[in-house]
Formats: C-alpha cells, structure tokens, sequence
C-alpha cells in the first residue's frame, strides 16, 4: 500500500491483527474454520441451502445467517420473516 501510494504508513499503525480460518475453528468453534457455519459448497448455496422448514419436524421452522435466503445481517431478517410466513401458513393448514 506505501508504495502505491508513495506514502508512509508503518509508523501510523497502532494495532494489527490477522483472524484466519484456524481462528473460527479455535474462537467459535466453526466447522472447517467457516465464517458462516455451512460448508463452503456447492450444494449449501443459493437455492440448495437447508430450507426453513425441519423436513422431520413439521412445526419446526429455522432462521438465520444460515438459511434461505443466505448469509448477513439483512438477509438473516428477511429470513426470519420467511420463517414466519411458513409457520402462518403451516397453522393455517392445520387450524
């Protein structure tokens, strides 16, 4: 970065530190080291990832960073609101 910039910044860094994946393992006890919780793959993406529903548990509905629609803050909100119109739906069926 200095000599992309042609400045110095050595002398203007007061802390630094690096947070690998072996980190998550030792930290947050992560599988693999992910971030997310999930398999970095291809089958636990996009549309592939678990669904909302328990597929042996009818009344049981997830939400969350780790389910449909994906990984972050905004979408672990919009996936609780998934979630929540599932289990309308649900006790609607049942009601």
């Amino acid at each position: 970065m200095e000599r992309l910039t042609g400045q110095t910044l050595r002398d203007h860094v007061l802390f630094y530190e690096s947070f690998g994946c072996s980190d998550f393992v030792s930290a947050y006890h992560s599988y693999r080291g992910n971030v997310y919780g999930l398999a970095c793959t291809l089958t636990q993406t996009a549309f592939m990832r678990p669904p909302v529903r328990n597929r042996k548990l009818r009344n049981l509905f997830y939400t969350g960073q780790l389910t449909v629609p994906g990984p972050g803050v905004p979408t672990a909100l919009v996936s609780g609101k998934v979630a929540a119109k599932e289990a309308l739906r649900y006790l609607d069926k049942i009601m």
